[in-house]
C-alpha cells in the first residue's frame, strides 16, 4: 500500500480516483459477483484464466485504500494488483 501511496503522489486528480484492480482467485464467478456489490466498483469483468479485473472509482485516497482493504478480505481472493488512472 505504501508504494501505491507514492503513485498517487504523481497523479493529477480531478474529481475522483480511479485504479484499474487485477484480481488472481478461486472460482472466480462466484467472487466477480461479489465484488460488483462493493460500493465504488463502476465494473468488474472475468478474465480468461482465474483472474479478474475491476474498476474501481473513489472520492480520494483514502476511501481507495479502504475498499481495496474490502477486495482483498473477500473470499475466494489470493492476490491483488493495483494500477491508478492518469
Amino acid at each position: 500500500m505504501m508504494r501505491l501511496a507514492q503513485e498517487v503522489q504523481s497523479v493529477v486528480i480531478a474529481k475522483r480516483l480511479s485504479a484499474y484492480v487485477f484480481v488472481s482467485c478461486h472460482q472466480p464467478k462466484r467472487v466477480v459477483q461479489a465484488l460488483k456489490r462493493l460500493p465504488g466498483v463502476t465494473r468488474a469483468d472475468l478474465l480468461l484464466g482465474s483472474e479478474a479485473v475491476l474498476l474501481i472509482e473513489e472520492k480520494n485516497f483514502e476511501a481507495l485504500q479502504l475498499r481495496l482493504v474490502e477486495v482483498q478480505a473477500t473470499p475466494g481472493v489470493r492476490k491483488v494488483s493495483v494500477r491508478l488512472a492518469a
